[in-house]
């Protein structure tokens, strides 16, 4: 008798708590039943909880604030790009620490490792459909023989420096909104997404000329994309952005005009060109028409 009392009692008392915790939202958990051994009744346990993601205070990038950014990141020892990514910095000049690259993310907070900028961009290279080298190609029948920005969709990074034979950094300028000169110091003060600013050490002609040459790119890789999955009677869909980036702002200005080749067209230029390449490289001189024939390609294409 005294066990069924206690028993009795135990179970009132658990089941009012019960009805008092969860009677303001009981629609909203999610029920799990757990029987005890010798038990009549079913326990249902719930819980909620609640994620809020502090938003990252816009960062100023340049080679003062340098060290107490480096402080602020995190260590890795493999990092793999993805699209919230805006600069990729090579610090291999910095002595006073042992980390090569440090990586700028949008919505997160920066990376620091001791992979070269060569390294972590090959590893993203990779995981591309067109590697860098195919893009580079390209450029280079287009007169883009140094520095060739790297277009895959709608991501596009640009290197600062040449990158043929050593790291440098790359500035991701699909998240670029607006730059302005500094005359002084002869840079860029580069305005991310997300209000973060870089201090880019490259000339005011340097900046605009490769958001040319990323908007040409661009375009051409969208129409050859479009013309060859019209071959399969798809509709591409437009991408959706809620800011335009400084190469989109660029195309929408009535000084950059394109006139495209067909597809058929694109391809035989891009054919005649490795047959005229490899001929230079085996007979040692140069074709001197083969500028003419370029220019005469590109002028079709942009006035």
């Amino acid at each position: 008798m005294r066990e069924n009392f206690e028993r009795n009692q135990n179970l009132e008392y658990y089941v009012n708590w019960k009805n008092n915790y969860y009677q303001f939202n009981e629609k909203n958990f999610i029920k799990q039943s757990v029987s005890h051994l010798n038990e009549v009744c079913e326990s249902p346990y719930y819980y909620e909880t609640t994620f809020i993601r502090k938003r990252l205070d816009p960062m100023s990038i340049t080679d003062d604030t340098l060290s107490s950014l480096l402080a602020a990141s995190f260590e890795q020892k493999h990092i793999l790009l993805d699209s919230k990514t805006f600069y990729i910095k090579d610090i291999r000049d910095v002595t006073d620490t042992p980390f090569n690259t440090i990586v700028f993310q949008l919505d997160a907070p920066s990376l620091k490792t001791e992979e070269s900028s060569r390294t972590i961009m090959n590893r993203y290279f990779a995981q591309r459909p067109l590697d860098y080298n195919t893009i580079q190609y390209f450029g280079k029948c287009l007169g883009f023989y140094h520095r060739c920005p790297f277009v895959s969709g709608d991501e596009i990074f640009v290197p600062e420096k040449g990158s043929a034979n050593d790291s440098t950094s790359w500035y991701g300028i699909h998240h670029i909104l607006y730059a302005n000169e500094d005359k002084k110091t002869k840079c860029m003060h580069v305005h991310f997404r997300g209000h973060h600013e870089l201090q880019l050490n490259v000339s005011a002609r340097s900046f605009n000329e490769q958001v040319d040459r990323s908007a040409i790119l661009f375009v051409y890789q969208q129409f050859i994309i479009d013309e060859l999955v019209g071959l399969g009677h798809y509709v591409p869909e437009p991408s959706v952005m809620t800011e335009l980036n400084i190469v989109q702002q660029h195309l929408k200005k009535f000084t950059f005009t394109m006139v495209l080749h067909p597809l058929e067209k694109i391809l035989s230029y891009i054919s005649h060109y490795r047959v005229q390449e490899t001929l230079e490289k085996v007979l040692g001189e140069a074709n001197p028409y083969i500028g003419e024939i370029r220019d005469n390609f590109n002028s079709n294409f942009k006035k």
